[in-house]
C-alpha cells in the first residue's frame, strides 16, 4: 500500500531545495566553494532563527569567534610584509580600520549578503538583513567556515579578493585617524560649531545593545550609524559624512 507524502515532509524538501540553490549562488558571487555546505549553511544561520524554530540546529556565533581570528591574522600578515616601514602603532590602527563593523559590513553590503541569513521573523522584520553588527558577524563566520572546509593557504586567498582594496586605501585621512577626531576639525573650521551626535533608537536586551545615531551639522541631519555602543554608532556616522565630502559633497 503506497501511503501520501506529508504536506510538511514535501513542503521541507522544497525549501531545502530553495535553500541550497541560495547557497551556490552566495558560492558563486564570493568565489569559493565549500566541499562541507552544512559548515556555509551554519555561517548564515542567526541566533534569532535558532531560537524561532525550535530545531536542533547550531547558530553561527562560534563560527564568527573563530572567523574575526582568521580575518585578524591574515591582515596582519599582509600588513606585515607589504608596509616594511609602517611602525607598530600605524599598522595597529591601519588593522583596526580593515576589520572594523563598518568596513566589514560594508563589504557584506555590496554582496549582498544580508539576503542569504536565516534570521528570526521578528529579527527580519526589524531590518536586521541591514544591520551592520549582523552582516559584520556573518561574514566573519563565513571566514571561520571556509577556514574549517578549505584551510589556511584558500581562505587567506578569500579574505585578501576581500579586503586588499580597502587595504591599498588605509593611509587616507579618514582611515589612520579617529572618524569623530577628523569630522570635528573639518566641521570647526568651516561652520564654527562643534558636530552634534544624537541617539534616534536603542534597541536590544542589554547585553548586547544596538544603537542608531544621527549626526547634525549645521542645524541638519547629514548622516546616521548603527553601533553596538553609543561611541561606535556615533564613530560610524561621522566615517559616514567624511565619505561624503571625500566624494566632493557641497551639502557638508
Amino acid at each position: 500500500m503506497v501511503q501520501e507524502k506529508k504536506p510538511h515532509s514535501e513542503e521541507n524538501r522544497k525549501q531545502k531545495k530553495i535553500r541550497y540553490k541560495q547557497l551556490e549562488k552566495l558560492q558563486k558571487i564570493l568565489r569559493i566553494k565549500f566541499k562541507n555546505k552544512s559548515l556555509l549553511l551554519r555561517a548564515l544561520t542567526h541566533r534569532s532563527f535558532v531560537n524561532e524554530s525550535g530545531k536542533n540546529i547550531r547558530d553561527n556565533e562560534r563560527l564568527e569567534y573563530l572567523g574575526d581570528s582568521v580575518l585578524g591574522l591574515v591582515v596582519n600578515e599582509y600588513l606585515f610584509k607589504h608596509f616594511e616601514d609602517y611602525r607598530e602603532g600605524k599598522l595597529a590602527k591601519i588593522k583596526s580600520a580593515i576589520v572594523s563593523e563598518a568596513s566589514l559590513s560594508k563589504i557584506a553590503g555590496g554582496i549582498p549578503l544580508g539576503n542569504f541569513i536565516s534570521m528570526g521573523k521578528g529579527e527580519e522584520r526589524s531590518g536586521g538583513g541591514d544591520r551592520p553588527s549582523i552582516l559584520a558577524n556573518t561574514l566573519e563566520a563565513i571566514i571561520g567556515a571556509f577556514y574549517l572546509d578549505s584551510g589556511l593557504k584558500s581562505c587567506r586567498k578569500f579574505v585578501l579578493s576581500l579586503i586588499k582594496e580597502d587595504i591599498e586605501s588605509v593611509n587616507s585621512l579618514t582611515y589612520l585617524r579617529d572618524p569623530k577626531t577628523t569630522l570635528q576639525e573639518y566641521v570647526q573650521k568651516k561652520y564654527k560649531e562643534r558636530p552634534l551626535y544624537e541617539v534616534i533608537e536603542e534597541r536590544g536586551p542589554d547585553h548586547r545593545k544596538e544603537f542608531t545615531v544621527k549626526l547634525i551639522i549645521n542645524g541638519r541631519e547629514v548622516s546616521t550609524g548603527q553601533g553596538t555602543s553609543k561611541r561606535l554608532a556615533e564613530t560610524n556616522a561621522a566615517r559616514a559624512s567624511l565619505k561624503r565630502i571625500e566624494d566632493g559633497d557641497s551639502d557638508i
